[in-house]
């Protein structure tokens, strides 16, 4: 109850050109880091978006609000939620989320 699991978007990144068509490539919207721990008492409330859910059901929910909007208007979202970790990303399982073993990764 004290630990939050974290994504820092903040890494630099190349800059994108868009394919045929106007698409961009899928990876260019996504952290180059695996989630990390951080205790609740370093979070910075002037730079944070969090997402409080209390059961899974209301996880659940979220998942399903968030999804329809980023359907609306055409626009590019400024997330995505996803089932699994993209099949071009390395490793899945550097997943740093056991209990206890916070670390300080992208900060």
């Amino acid at each position: 109850g004290e630990e939050l699991i974290y994504l820092d978007p903040h890494t630099t990144q190349p800059a994108v050109e868009p394919g045929d068509g106007g698409c961009l490539p899928d990876d260019s919207f996504h952290c180059q880091h695996p989630p990390c721990r951080m205790s609740i008492a370093e979070l910075d409330p002037s730079i944070a978006v969090g997402f409080f859910c209390n059961t899974e059901a209301d996880f659940n929910d979220w998942c399903q609000q968030i999804k329809k909007l980023s359907l609306v208007r055409g626009a590019l979202p400024m997330f995505e939620l996803v089932e699994r970790q993209p099949s071009h990303f390395s490793n899945p399982d550097v997943l740093n989320l056991t209990p206890g073993e916070a670390t300080q990764g992208g900060r």
